[in-house]
């Protein structure tokens, strides 16, 4: 029996014999074990098993992921229906689950010039790991560019950086990408980490809102849509990112 179990008398006095609960429900039969079934659900669920022969599923309040505070729980409580990080008053700007986490992108008002906050959120419906915003007032920004990772193929990019450390969001397109979107942790001297969007039952958006930046062949022809995103020539290490395709998380 598990621990978050109570158990009742009935069930500690049943014996060998067929008394007990089974007993009390009407009369020891040949479904005793399913009486007894019955009644350890229906005591976790706070139903009776005598009374409906049936076990209700227990419902609770405040969505699947509990009680949080803050930020965090604005949005990780919009997660549990759209399935980003994202805030009710946000717009999707990129967004998509790895193996086990979710990294969002999301513009206020808009994904486009009149975009006056852009905040990069990492962890999972019930808990942000990482934020990071910028807004037109307290000069943080982010950086993008767009550079080929195999023939035919270009990895659009935007990130911040924390010191000297980079956190990057990347989208390959065309027919010859390794794989296509993903989130990457890096320094100047190797990637920390890289995990790449997955399919799955998490909705997804692993692309870059065209309202909010449109990628050309590089640097100098892409083009952003707010003053939250300036573009420049970086090296990301892609190389490791999209032919070793390295994964820690």
């Amino acid at each position: 029996m598990h621990n978050d179990v109570p158990t009742s008398r009935p069930l500690t006095g049943l014996s060998n014999d067929g008394r007990g609960l089974p007993h009390l429900c009407g009369g020891w039969h040949d479904k005793a074990r399913d009486y007894l079934l019955a009644a350890l659900l229906s005591i976790a669920s706070g139903t009776s098993a005598c009374a409906s022969g049936t076990v209700e599923t227990p419902r609770t309040s405040g969505g699947a992921s509990g009680g949080t505070s803050g930020s965090t729980a604005s949005a990780a409580g919009n997660a549990q229906s759209s399935g980003t990080l994202c805030q009710a008053d946000e717009v999707v700007a990129f967004s998509c689950p790895t193996a086990t986490k979710i990294v969002s992108l999301c513009a206020k008002p808009e994904a486009g010039p009149a975009a006056k906050q852009l905040a990069y959120r990492y962890g999972t419906a019930k808990k942000v790991e990482l934020e990071y915003v910028a807004t037109a007032d307290n000069g943080k920004r982010f950086g993008a560019t767009v550079s080929p990772a195999a023939p035919g193929a270009s990895v659009h990019q935007l990130w911040f950086n924390r010191g000297d450390i980079r956190y990057l969001l990347t989208e390959c397109v065309g027919g010859s990408c390794p794989h296509g979107a993903g989130v990457a942790v890096l320094n100047p001297e190797k990637v920390l980490m890289s995990a790449r969007c997955v399919a799955g039952d998490t909705p997804s958006q692993a692309f870059f809102s065209r309202s909010l930046i449109e990628f050309g062949n590089g640097a100098d022809d892409t083009r952003s849509r707010t003053e939250l995103i300036k573009t420049e020539d970086s090296d990301n290490s892609l190389d490791q990112i999209y032919k070793t395709g390295r994964q820690t998380r």
